[in-house]
């Protein structure tokens, strides 16, 4: 039935329901907008797909969204005229069929004479019908929390759904269970804007298998949002990562980062920027405690040269705060920095680095997790210099985050074996960061005298490698920049290596021939060989088992794809356990278009 027969049979029964509506009327704008939320008037949940007319109810302009939210621009027409507004929701001829079928809101409301000056607001209060069914009662967003210690918890600092429009920020996360025994995860979300909970609710999972999630799919979380996310395991241990995704086509941008377990007092950050080459690098601390914490975060030029900064953010239980270095006042543009984040209570950080302004022709971001604690060795799975035909690079940025100078060497080995090269880094203050640049001898960039392709004292040759990194004095840190002139990728190095490493998301093909691959590089410290267990996403069952030789301080690059075992278009959570030693593992996520490049960390057990 058309809006024009709905307006006719409603004049019969039509209710003006004048205490149920609000305007405001803004006394100057330059033309006039029309905007308001629809609701219903018992229940005052948002009502979407109502149809607002401007006038005469013979069409629609407009209808209600998400939130029950509509908005109508008058643009050329002057201020100061009055302007009938109408809200139809359901086929009115319902009311009138005894015994026929409910529309649930089939009284319109109508409101006459609407004096617009400017940007003027127009809430409405629907009454649902009569003979309707109850209206759905919505969902409990946020049950009570489990009274009960939980076995381990994940942190995810930054959560989101079309962050920033349609094609914005979403993240979808992963969780694995490391566990041997069946587990309930609780999972809360923390609305960024105010801190409160919007969603809890649980999913049981076997060992060694994960849960994932995706925000975009979730229609009870609202669009153009953002959180910050607590797992609660009860039953087993478990891990997670987290995926960030913006834009499509060429536009199309990924980062990746994992969930904290623990998080610390205090938190290194070897890699923050403003302006630096284009580069930017917000971060997100998130409160681990049980009790609201004041974080302190310490800025320190890498060159000395600028003065230290000092920011505070106070931050309630699992809720979460970002800083923006180039809204921070103090801060030099063209600088790049190392940052101790320091807290009363347990603190976890993510940073995100973005080269994506709108004038960037291949925008780029990738994310790292701030480090916990430094140790005298860390290790890197890749690293490379003019490496896959695309001329990607690895910077690694190093951070001395002890209480005394430190003098590290870095020591790149060939991915697959090879004879190693050494380069000494200098000393480093506490707190500071240096970083090395494979383009450059001794990878000093302040030199500026480049390498050529082939090897040397002084130069690294062309190629992908592992690295480790030992400090003579101070504990140390890093994070570790892979790019290319269209993509970019991250990760910390680890400070600890185990006989078990868990992967919560492997993929091969997924989504297609074109979709996402996930290459695991898996570096030996000392072990010989390792096994690796894939289970399936889609029913926890382990498709292939496989073992793959090391050599002990060489890495492997394992590609899904070429493992034949494994089918295409299919997820997968991996575990890998090592023999005669330990290992250390990343995994790469790559996807065809754009920045579809990230990468995150593997998490390291202490015992298989």
């Amino acid at each position: 039935m058309t809006v024009t027969r709905r307006a006719c049979i409603a004049l019969a029964v039509l209710a003006l329901l004048a205490t149920t509506l609000s305007f405001s009327l803004p006394a100057a704008a330059s033309h006039g907008v029309l905007s308001g939320i629809v609701t219903d008037k018992d229940t005052s949940q948002p009502i979407v797909g109502v149809c607002v007319t401007i006038g005469p109810p013979a069409r629609c302009a407009t209808f209600t969204k998400t939130g029950g939210a509509w908005t109508v621009s008058l643009e050329g027409a002057p201020d100061g005229l009055a302007w009938d507004v109408g809200f139809f929701k359901d086929n009115a001829g319902c009311l009138v069929t005894p015994g026929g079928p409910s529309c649930a809101y089939g009284t319109p409301v109508q409101i006459p004479g609407v004096i617009v000056n400017g940007a003027t607001t127009v809430n409405a209060q629907m009454v649902r019908d009569a003979n309707a069914p109850p209206a759905p009662q919505p969902p409990a967003p946020c049950v009570t929390a489990r009274a009960d210690v939980p076995t381990s918890s994940a942190y995810l600092p930054n959560i989101t759904k079309t962050l920033g429009g349609p094609t914005g920020f979403q993240t979808p996360f992963i969780v694995q269970n490391t566990g041997v025994v069946n587990t309930t995860m609780e999972i809360s979300f923390y609305k960024f804007s105010d801190g409160t909970c919007v969603k809890r609710y649980s999913v049981d999972r076997a060992s060694g298998t994960s849960y994932a999630y995706v925000p975009n799919n979730d229609v009870t979380l609202a669009d153009d949002s953002q959180f910050s996310v607590v797992v609660r395991s009860y039953g087993a241990p478990v891990v997670s990562v987290v995926n960030e995704h913006q834009g499509v086509g060429e536009r199309a941008e990924a980062l990746s980062y994992v969930g904290a377990s623990e998080g610390a007092k205090s938190v290194f950050l070897p890699n923050i920027t403003r302006r630096f080459f284009g580069f930017v690098t917000p971060f997100i601390i998130q409160n681990l405690g049980t009790q609201s914490t004041t974080a302190n975060a310490q800025f320190v030029s890498r060159t000395s040269s600028a003065p230290p900064v000092t920011v505070l953010r106070v931050i309630e239980p699992g809720r979460s705060q970002f800083v923006d270095p180039n809204s921070t006042p103090g801060l030099v543009d063209g600088t790049a920095y190392s940052v101790t984040v320091t807290a009363a209570d347990p603190i976890a950080v993510v940073v995100n680095t973005h080269k994506d302004s709108a004038s960037e022709v291949h925008p780029v971001a990738y994310s790292t997790n701030g480090t916990a604690s430094g140790a005298q060795t860390i290790y890197g799975p890749y690293a490379a210099k003019n490496a896959q035909g695309i001329g990607r690079i690895s910077t690694v940025v190093v951070q001395n985050v002890g209480t005394i100078a430190a003098s590290p060497t870095i020591t790149f080995t060939p991915l697959g074996g090879g004879t190693p090269a050494a380069f000494p880094l200098g000393n480093i203050d506490p707190t500071r960061s240096a970083a090395f640049d494979p383009r450059y001898q001794n990878g000093d960039s302040t030199s500026n005298v480049l390498c050529g392709p082939s090897g040397a004292s002084n130069c690294l040759a062309d190629g992908e490698f592992t690295f480790s990194i030992t400090s003579n004095g101070g504990a140390i840190a890093a994070a570790v920049n892979v790019i290319s002139d269209a993509t970019a990728m991250g990760y910390s190095a680890a400070t600890k290596a185990s006989a078990r490493v868990f992967l919560p998301n492997v993929t091969k093909t997924l989504g297609g021939a074109a979709g996402w691959t996930t290459p695991i590089l898996l570096q030996s410290v000392t072990a010989t060989s390792a096994q690796l267990r894939w289970y399936k996403f889609s029913d926890g069952s382990i498709v292939h088992t496989q073992t793959v030789a090391l050599t002990a301080g060489a890495g492997i690059r394992i590609d899904p794809r070429d493992v034949p075992e494994l089918p295409n278009d299919t997820q997968f959570a991996v575990v890998v356990d090592a023999t005669g030693g330990t290992v250390d593992a990343i995994v790469i996520e790559l996807a065809t278009g754009g920045d579809n490049a990230m990468i995150y960390e593997g998490f390291p057990a202490s015992t298989p």
